[in-house]
């Protein structure tokens, strides 16, 4: 039988794990963003609008879908800086196809080529020429905003097919913008195909440990090509819906800014930027939790250096979180 002391001992181990758990960064961001969103919703009118909750469904749809991708990447301790120039590149050639043609499939067809095309390259780069992931996804990203401004004049492509926003950017029913179901379907498969396949665990021992992995038979250069593969085909896929929803493609559609959104998603839903940590509900979660960060500041009129400033603070304090959870995972 247990004495009372070894009960006493199991409560208070018990106890302290509960603790443990609530004062973890995961469970304090997640308080933060829900006080956050409980002040806004009394303080800022029509914000809990079904007009307003659409709209920041939308607009969460092309950056959720390119944090799907760089979760992957993140996972095994990499990085994408294109993914936002890629997306508009992508989007400017299909569109520029589909404007000429009139064909809606050959159209996507294009932004989903262009896209894995060069997420081959960069897999290519730095999972068989051992080139550094930062600098050149840093040095590709720029490289394809130039080739947007250049191929564009700094203009954008218009005149696609009246269907192309109806199917890519409409809704079901009335009721469930099309860019959201999107955005759901890939995350489903997406989260299945990480959390349920060899490969998926693949990624998280890479990540944890490259060498590792490697010793224990795990082909880290098809791992590491493949997942830039992926972050590219989702910005592709982002690049179907921001153009349809714009009914337009341009230079303009695939900022720089973006990544803050993107990655700042990513290492709120869990992921760690060393690598080894990660799932797809956190990231969305996590881009819901920007998106709205977005709404607020624009509902509440702040200029856009405001927007910034905010942003870059929140990338700061998830920066810090990261940290805080990596210590944690030694200390245990």
């Amino acid at each position: 039988m247990m004495s009372d002391l070894d009960r006493n001992n199991l409560i208070n181990r018990e106890r302290g794990s509960i603790l443990a758990k609530i004062a973890s960064p995961n469970v304090i961001l997640l308080i933060a963003g829900i006080l956050f969103i409980l002040v806004a919703s009394f303080n800022i009118k029509n914000f809990l609008s079904f007009r307003n909750i659409t709209i920041v469904t939308v607009q969460i749809s092309s950056t959720g879908l390119m944090a799907i991708g760089l979760t992957f990447v993140i996972i095994t301790g990499g990085i994408d800086l294109s993914l936002p120039t890629v997306m508009g590149l992508s989007a400017i050639l299909g569109c520029s196809v589909m404007a000429k043609t009139q064909n809606i499939l050959l159209g996507v067809a294009v932004i989903l080529a262009v896209s894995v095309l060069i997420g081959c390259f960069i897999g290519f780069s730095i999972a068989k020429l051992k080139m550094v992931p930062m600098i050149v996804t840093l040095a590709v990203g720029t490289m394809a905003l130039g080739t947007s401004n250049w191929y564009t004049a700094a203009r954008s492509i218009s005149g696609m097919p009246a269907e192309f926003p109806k199917i890519f950017a409409g809704s079901l029913f009335g009721l469930i913008p099309i860019p959201a179901v999107i955005l759901f379907i890939v995350a489903i498969i997406m989260h299945i195909i990480l959390s349920r396949s060899i490969f998926g665990r693949q990624l998280f021992q890479v990540g944890i440990n490259e060498n590792t992995a490697r010793v224990n038979g795990i082909n880290t250069t098809r791992v590491t090509f493949s997942v830039y593969v992926i972050s590219s085909f989702t910005a592709g896929l982002a690049g179907v819906v921001a153009s349809a929803r714009l009914n337009s493609a341009g230079p303009a559609m695939g900022p720089q800014t973006m990544f803050m959104d993107i990655v700042a998603a990513v290492v709120i839903g869990g992921a760690s930027i060393s690598g080894g940590k990660g799932g797809i509900l956190g990231t969305i979660i996590g881009s819901v939790f920007m998106g709205v960060i977005s709404n607020i500041v624009n509902l509440m009129g702040l200029e856009y250096f405001m927007i910034l400033l905010v942003k870059g603070a929140i990338i700061i304090a998830v920066a810090y979180f990261d940290i805080l959870r990596n210590r944690r995972g030694v200390a245990r």
